[in-house]
């Protein structure tokens, strides 16, 4: 178990022989004797630890850069209703292509625009601004706040799709699998192909079908 004190919250992750789980609530099917197999020597220069979390942050970046949508459209005199609709909207556009935006040089980034110290101080200034300017703004503003932050679309999203047995594979495994071809590439340890990563994350995602039968 590894771990890293974020405030009041303990970012946690277990390497099991059916994958990798986090305290986010991410499950990523594949172990890091895996990861080794197509990508020799990466974790000798990036740590498990770093890349699991990075591949978290990835998966929740959805939510602030929507958050931060919706301040900046108001911001720019934008109707409260419209631009959370617009973030909305935008966010699950995000949701389904996070893998297509997923960079290395990015994950420093997105990991501290996701931190409470930022969120709730860029809030706070806003929603205190909005206060003075518009009170629709900011009553709109807090519910994209407590949306956000609290990850509800994100959640419901996930929980339509877990329903559906046909994927082949689930969100934290692509976001995962993408993110390590990006470290792959940047290293030039990338010497298995594609195909042969997706086939090792069947291969865990199968184990751990039939272990819960």
């Amino acid at each position: 178990m590894e771990n890293e004190k974020r405030g009041r919250f303990k970012w946690q992750m277990l390497e099991l022989p059916d994958g990798i789980t986090t305290s986010s609530g991410n499950w990523y099917h594949i172990t890091s004797e895996g990861i080794k197999n197509y990508l020799p020597g990466l974790l000798q220069k990036h740590s498990l630890e770093k890349i699991i979390r990075e591949a978290d942050a990835w998966l929740k970046s959805g939510d602030i850069l929507s958050l931060m949508l919706y301040f900046i459209l108001t911001l720019l005199a934008v109707n409260p209703y419209l631009a959370a609709l617009v973030s909305i909207v935008f966010f699950v556009f995000w949701f389904f292509n996070t893998g297509a935006f997923v960079m290395v040089s990015l994950g420093p980034v997105i990991k501290v625009i996701q931190s409470d110290a930022f969120v709730y101080t860029v809030s706070g200034v806003v929603l205190i601004y909005f206060s003075f300017t518009g009170l629709e703004a900011m009553w709109v503003g807090a519910g994209m706040l407590f949306l956000f932050k609290v990850g509800l679309l994100r959640l419901g999203i996930k929980y339509v799709l877990a329903k559906q047995s046909n994927l082949k594979t689930q969100m934290p495994d692509r976001i995962l699998n993408m993110l390590l071809i990006r470290y792959g590439l940047k290293e030039g340890v990338l010497t298995g192909s594609v195909k042969e990563m997706e086939e090792e994350l069947l291969r865990v995602i199968n184990y751990h079908r039939k272990n819960k039968k």
